[in-house]
């Protein structure tokens, strides 16, 4: 029997030394749990941007001009998604996307359906975290924690 109160003090020490440990560990874990539900949004993203260009429908303005300018792009083209990778800087994300297609495109063609795969990613991020003060182009996309953009594709 323990008269003098000697565990309750030891317990109550272990309980504020586990919570001292758990405290900052879950801010760490929230954090990193935000990139990887922004990198897996980006992935969504940059799939739906590429079936866009895979089913060769568009509005009737970007067809006629695709009609005139670019008439490879009204045709389906395989492009598969190499890599996403990010590049943190304090509450800043960039993402950077790295594509690749079998089929020859010109640099324009290249860098059109670059843009409309950085338009969905930052689309779908900006869904994902329910953000509702966007512009017509996502580009003052963010998360809860980040302010998120994306950099031109680099083929590969």
């Amino acid at each position: 029997m323990n008269n003098k109160g000697q565990i309750i003090v030891e317990y109550i020490l272990i309980v504020v030394v586990i919570f001292l440990i758990i405290i900052p560990m879950t801010h760490v874990f929230l954090i990193e749990s935000e990139k990887n539900i922004i990198i897996e949004s980006a992935q969504i993203g940059a799939q739906i941007g590429i079936d866009k260009n895979a089913y060769a429908m568009y509005y009737n303005d970007t067809f006629n001009n695709y009609m005139d300018n670019y008439p490879r792009l009204l045709y389906p083209t395989e492009i598969k998604v190499i890599n996403i990778s990010i590049i943190e800087n304090e509450n800043n994300i960039t993402l950077q996307v790295f594509l690749h297609s079998n089929d020859y495109l010109t640099n324009n063609q290249k860098e059109i359906v670059g843009s409309r795969v950085n338009y969905y990613i930052r689309k779908t991020i900006s869904e994902t975290f329910n953000q509702k003060d966007t512009d017509l182009y996502y580009e003052n996309c963010q998360s809860n924690n980040f302010k998120i953009e994306t950099k031109k594709v680099k083929w590969i």
